[in-house]
């Protein structure tokens, strides 16, 4: 297959097109400004931020987690293995591990064990929830499957550090740090603004906080690039699937509700979704997904495989184009330039020839073009997302609680849409997390959520130029573009409402930090 690609009339003319770019004046300029920036103060300073050693990682935080990880081995391998191997429970175990391994549907995938197969269900979390809630419509497993996953996941990672003949190495990081604290800030939150009914602040709490815990599972689980090859071929796969679904959706013309689109708009015919609930939810998933797609192209070797991973990302930016979502189509230029300017710069070409050519499609100059018009500025002032972000603010000023919000799921999220408990207040979703977040949780819960990202997207950038050592870096750097393109998306959309975007998005976050990570380096490529 690789032959046959290298040697075939398009992959010839590529490379000829490829090379002319690289002999014009254009492709000239590019790498004179590339030799410019790169030796110039400001990059030698960022250059040299990013490869010190990371301060928390040799902290005593850190060394008391090794000398606790010790302990665990020592105690499982002395007390906790032997009354296993003894026990029923054990001798169940590894009957059941034996009849999956001799399955030929989860044989291969449970040849690398357990933690293999918890890993693939973290990655296939959207389309399962999906598959589970409203296909299956197993409203009960449905409803708790995701808290016995991360049941299951955290005690099978306890059980691994207990069963290490050699104890495993800590997994502090300065964003897990910024994770726990932000966690430990919606708790403060929780108490400071505790207020009957509780189950509404508690499912509040729990539905902007419960899926960070999945940065600390996927963070343990995962053990080597294996692993995290995995992962991201799951993730990869079923992000396809999905934009071609939602492709078909376009190409079928499927008929959407007439609040998707202003009256207007003539040209727009259809607004795909694929399996989620509306176009904007789709735009988040498939602004996420593409650059990780995109990185993998850069990061396997072989002809056919660039290709393979060249086409799903191709399909995934058309299912995004047909979304007509603008904030989605926003958000996606902002990660592809920065994944262009950190992988390679030659796709800004690429890109300027892609958006040059989308407006010449009748529904995109439609889109942008509304923007404009005073109808779109009536529209948005009437009931529109400048009416719901000042309608939000007005609520906060009202009850003077600027500081530390109206509480968890009290207004502006899914929690507060499904229990309207203040009858003063004209409920609705705020179409923007960051105003959510303070409308819930004031100023002190914004400034923890953006203290805690910005921790973590300085931490991937370390971890993209630690990955080099292990030729991770184009994927580690789509990764950290695709958690950059849905915070971008987050200002036009409150994605973080649906549990899956913000399960992928820490998932995500996990992967990226420990590809970075000496342990990514501990098995070749597959």
């Amino acid at each position: 297959m690789n032959e046959l690609l290298t040697t075939s009339l398009v992959w010839r003319l590529c490379a000829m097109l490829a090379g002319w770019l690289r002999r014009s004046p254009l492709g000239r300029g590019m790498r004179a400004l590339g030799r410019l920036w790169r030796e110039s103060a400001t990059y030698l300073l960022f250059a040299w931020l990013l490869k010190r050693p990371c301060a928390i990682e040799s902290s005593a935080y850190c060394a008391a987690s090794e000398r606790r990880n010790a302990r665990l081995s020592a105690w499982g391998q002395a007390h906790l293995l032997p009354a296993l191997r003894q026990s029923l429970f054990g001798g169940l175990c590894q009957a059941i591990g034996r009849a999956f391994r001799e399955s030929l549907l989860l044989g291969r995938l449970c040849q690398s064990g357990f933690t293999a197969v918890l890993l693939a269900i973290v990655a296939a979390y959207a389309p399962l929830d999906w598959l589970l809630r409203d296909v299956l419509q197993l409203s009960l497993l449905g409803s708790i499957w995701d808290e016995l996953l991360l049941l299951v996941g955290f005690v099978w990672a306890l059980y691994q550090r207990a069963s290490a003949q050699k104890p495993l190495r800590s997994r502090v990081s300065g964003a897990g740090l910024g994770v726990g604290l932000y966690l430990l800030i919606g708790l403060v939150l929780l108490v400071w603004t505790w207020s009957a009914p509780v189950s509404v602040s508690i499912s509040g709490f729990r539905a902007s906080m419960q899926y960070l815990l999945l940065f600390y599972l996927v963070i343990d689980l995962l053990r080597d690039r294996a692993d995290l090859l995995l992962m991201t071929k799951v993730i990869v796969l079923l992000g396809t699937l999905i934009a071609l679904y939602g492709v078909a959706q376009y190409l079928l013309g499927v008929e959407i509700p007439s609040n998707w689109t202003d009256q207007a708009e003539t040209a727009v015919r259809t607004r795909v979704f694929s399996i989620f609930s509306n176009p904007n939810i789709l735009g988040g998933y498939l602004v996420l997904v593409t650059p990780i797609t995109v990185g993998m192209a850069y990061t396997v070797e072989g002809p056919a495989e660039k290709v393979f991973y060249w086409l799903c990302a191709l399909c995934m930016c058309l299912a995004c184009l047909f979304t007509m979502t603008r904030g989605a189509w926003f958000a996606l230029v902002v990660a592809a330039v920065c994944f262009a300017l950190i992988v390679d710069r030659r796709l800004l070409l690429l890109m300027l020839v892609g958006g040059i050519a989308a407006c010449f499609l009748p529904f995109v100059r439609s889109r942008i073009g509304y923007l404009f018009t005073d109808s779109f500025i009536e529209s948005n002032n009437r009931g529109g997302r400048a009416a719901r972000w000042d309608r939000a603010f007005g609520y906060l000023d009202r009850a003077d609680r600027w500081a530390q919000g109206l509480g968890f799921g009290r207004y502006g999220g899914a929690v507060a849409m499904q229990n309207p408990i203040n009858s003063t207040f004209e409920y609705a979703y705020v179409d923007n997390y960051y105003v959510k977040i303070l409308a819930e949780n004031g100023i002190v819960g914004l400034c923890g959520f953006i203290t805690s990202m910005l921790l973590l997207l300085w931490n991937g950038a370390r971890a993209a130029a630690a990955a080099v050592r292990a030729r991770l870096r184009p994927l580690t750097a789509g990764m950290l573009c695709g958690l950059i393109g849905m915070l971008t998306a987050s200002f036009f959309e409150s994605l973080w409402e649906e549990p899956y975007l913000m399960a992928m998005f820490f998932s995500v976050a996990a992967m990226m930090i420990f590809a970075g990570r000496p342990e990514a380096e501990a098995s070749a490529p597959n």
